[in-house]
């Protein structure tokens, strides 16, 4: 029986599948996640630009509000590439989980062929034995009657 020998090898591709499943949601939440830090950062700067400059400030001071808003502004850069980073690893797991649904999906098939292939061999196996059946019982009818 073909299809109960290539069963195991389909089960195996599923759990694969499965798998990489699970990499690709993963991937999804870190592109959403590392998106929500972004979002955070530019918040908090717009809340800490907006809340300093009203008050005055002497040299020092503005000295360190400017190197710190540089520094805000190369973190929320820094974000933005995180972002596409995990984006197109994001991507590399989605078209790893399309192939591996697609060899799943056709070992499935597979399987299905060998037992319908199966199934019908049986279905003409067991027909014959009917057929067989009723000759033999044909003939002993014809023999006991003459």
């Amino acid at each position: 029986m073909r299809s109960k020998r290539i069963k195991p090898i389909a089960k195996h591709a599923d759990q694969l599948q499965q798998q990489a499943v699970q990499v690709y949601v993963a991937a999804q939440q870190t592109v959403v996640d590392a998106q929500l830090q972004l979002e955070q950062l530019i918040e908090y700067r717009g809340e800490y630009s907006s809340g300093r400059v009203s008050g005055g400030l002497n040299a020092t001071q503005l000295r360190d509000y400017q190197l710190f808003l540089n520094k805000l502004n190369q973190s929320i850069e820094q974000a933005r590439l995180n972002i596409q980073q995990k984006k197109l690893q994001c991507e590399q797991q989605k078209i790893n989980w399309l192939k591996t649904r697609s060899r799943s999906k056709a070992l499935d098939a597979v399987v299905e062929k060998y037992r319908l292939q199966e199934a019908q061999i049986e279905a003409r196996i067991e027909q014959k034995e009917q057929d067989e059946f009723a000759s033999r019982i044909s003939t002993y009818r014809r023999k006991t009657i003459f």
